[in-house]
């Protein structure tokens, strides 16, 4: 039996983001990735030999979204990943999760006033006076505190130029 801990530490939020490509909701993203687990953990249990988990996982997530989709939605016929340019191949999706999921866990790691003031600039799109006068902070803060988290950001992969785009 493989060390679910270390699969789930490798691969939950890639599969969450793979799931995004599919449904809007991380409420219900974040049920499709654990269902997965609990899939294979169940499957593993009856004695069915698991030869590539991450294969599984991303088959598993995608079949979980595509039920659900089809239970929302009677009518649809072809249903295909998205981006912020529109409809991707899954292959890109599961290619495309693992540097998204790189790329918010190198977030994550931000020092905290950076890393709240990066995103209000760059998710939230908001303006650098918007967040110098909801923080109480000078634009001239903002802006170094955006400058050194693209800084951080850039100097721990050159594989997120892309990723800003969703930004």
């Amino acid at each position: 039996m493989t060390n679910i801990d270390l699969l789930f530490q490798q691969f939950y939020r890639p599969l969450c983001m793979y799931a995004l490509h599919y449904l809007q909701d991380v409420t219900q993203v974040e049920d499709m990735v654990q269902d997965a687990f609990v899939t294979m953990i169940e499957q593993q249990q009856n004695g069915k030999e698991i030869n590539n988990h991450k294969a599984y996982l991303y088959t598993t997530v995608r079949n979980n979204c595509l039920d659900m989709i089809r239970k929302e939605q009677q009518s649809v016929t072809m249903i295909m990943p998205q981006d912020a340019d529109g409809a991707i191949s899954d292959e890109e999706a599961a290619e495309r999760s693992f540097h998204e999921a790189e790329l918010w866990t190198a977030i994550d790691s931000l020092p905290e006033r950076c890393r709240i003031i990066f995103l209000m600039a760059k998710r939230d799109g908001k303006r650098y006076r918007e967040i110098a006068t909801e923080l109480g902070i000078t634009e001239k803060t903002v802006e170094h505190q955006v400058s050194k988290a693209l800084k951080i950001l850039r100097g721990k992969s050159d594989d997120y130029y892309y990723v800003f785009l969703f930004f």
